[in-house]
């Protein structure tokens, strides 16, 4: 059982290796905090009931930490380690490992299965992770130490590649791994160890008896009196039909108190731009505490250090404003059809113009002409130093609570933006 009185959740140990930071970034949401290992000695982890040592770390970056981290975990922490190679550092007798890897590093090109198996009977993280999910390669393998319980096992039985570990007195734990699925994940490259991380972090959780809420709150920032304006209809039913929590706040309201109630704010595209701009720290403090936001905007006024003035494409041919999709990776046009872009039957509301996007962004729709074309929406990650930051999804135009008002999908653009943010906000995809 999970040590309950810890009053912190899980500690995520870094080197400052990019792959480590990139994929605390994509599953911050199950994560409390980041370490930097070197500032471990001014750190109480047993404030934790989880520590996280991912795979990337420099072999020797853990050594001088040895003690506290086994001190953690006999004094009742659960200590999960990913690595390629021997944890020399780890004070658990009969914890012998051996080097060795698959036996061909492209059997996955050949339609093979790897030599390892899921040990009987099967630990319950099997339910949540399953084989697939665990099968890229390995970094050498351990033989069992005595209370321990095999969860992925060599089929020829020489060693172990994933073990649990409960400490012989107390609540203590180690879960341990030869895997790197955080430098993989880190690097985009192996779909298996993103399935692997997705799967992991959401079973680690429960197991910890550590409850993340969706990021399912939803506020529409009331800008402008005009009914449609103001109280967009059926957009709160829509929403709640979406599985998000909706709420509409009036512009002036837009203090520290809302945002924390908020995990997708929503600017309509009338909005007061002086006012944003002098609530521009609260924002970015937002964007990098994890929020993100949905604005419908043509900027004049840069409220926001990484916007940029809109500019119009030419009116000729009217072609040039019949908006096309570029990239829908997240899925926030499937099956809203190639008229998404209509507005009680007419084209060319839905953007007039675009922003440039900053470094980094997903350019998703096209505007202007064919061979010259310009971005009608973008989204991109904030770049906080938490590595937390939000999402930013920007409609350069009109508001998306009228597109598209006909079809089988009616009202239904916004909630899909709302959806890819909280799938991308809890790591269900990646950015």
């Amino acid at each position: 059982m999970p040590d309950l009185t810890r009053p912190r959740g899980i500690a995520y140990i870094h080197w400052g290796n990019s792959w480590q930071l990139r994929s605390f970034q994509d599953f911050a949401h199950w994560i409390d905090d980041l370490i930097y290992i070197h500032d471990l000695p001014r750190v109480d982890l047993s404030a934790y009931r989880c520590v996280i040592m991912p795979d990337a770390m420099d072999a020797a970056a853990p050594r001088s930490h040895a003690a506290q981290l086994n001190a953690y975990r006999r004094d009742g922490g659960m200590l999960v380690v990913f690595l390629q190679g021997h944890a020399d550092w780890l004070d658990v007798p009969g914890l012998h490992w051996t080097p060795g890897n698959c036996r061909d590093w492209l059997w996955w090109t050949k339609g093979e299965r790897l030599e390892i198996h899921l040990a009987q009977p099967p630990h319950p993280m099997t339910a949540s992770v399953p084989l697939s999910a665990m099968s890229w390669h390995w970094g050498g393998s351990y033989a069992l130490p005595e209370g321990a319980r095999s969860i992925l096992a060599l089929d020829d039985g020489s060693g172990h590649l994933m073990l649990d570990r409960p400490e012989p007195q107390g609540t203590g734990r180690l879960l341990l791994a030869t895997l790197d699925p955080h430098s993989h994940n880190g690097q985009r490259f192996m779909p298996a160890t993103t399935a692997f991380l997705q799967a992991f972090y959401p079973w680690l959780n429960r197991e910890l008896g550590l409850d993340r809420p969706p990021r399912n709150r939803f506020t529409y920032l009331q800008c402008s009196h005009v009914p449609g304006e103001w109280y967009p209809e059926r957009l709160d039913r829509d929403l709640a039909a979406a599985g998000f929590r909706p709420a509409f706040r009036p512009l002036y309201d837009l203090d520290a108190a809302m945002l924390e109630q908020t995990d997708i704010l929503y600017l309509p595209f009338s909005h007061d731009e002086f006012f944003l701009e002098s609530r521009q720290d609260l924002l970015l403090a937002y964007l990098a505490g994890g929020g993100s936001m949905i604005l419908c905007a043509e900027p004049c006024r840069c409220w926001l250090p990484f916007l940029s003035a809109f500019r119009a494409v030419p009116a000729r041919p009217f072609t040039n404003i019949k908006v096309r999709l570029r990239d829908d990776r997240f899925g926030i046009f499937d099956g809203l059809g190639a008229d998404f872009d209509g507005w009680q039957g007419i084209f060319g509301q839905y953007a007039r113009g675009w922003t440039d996007p900053p470094p980094g962004a997903h350019w998703l729709t096209d505007v202007g002409a064919e061979h010259d074309p310009k971005p009608a929406d973008w989204l991109w990650r904030y770049p906080a130093p938490t590595h937390r930051g939000g999402f930013v999804f920007m409609h350069n135009g009109d508001n998306m609570t009228r597109y598209p008002d006909h079809g089988p999908r009616r009202e239904g653009l916004v909630p899909a933006v709302a959806g890819a943010l909280q799938r991308l906000m809890e790591g269900r995809v990646l950015g």
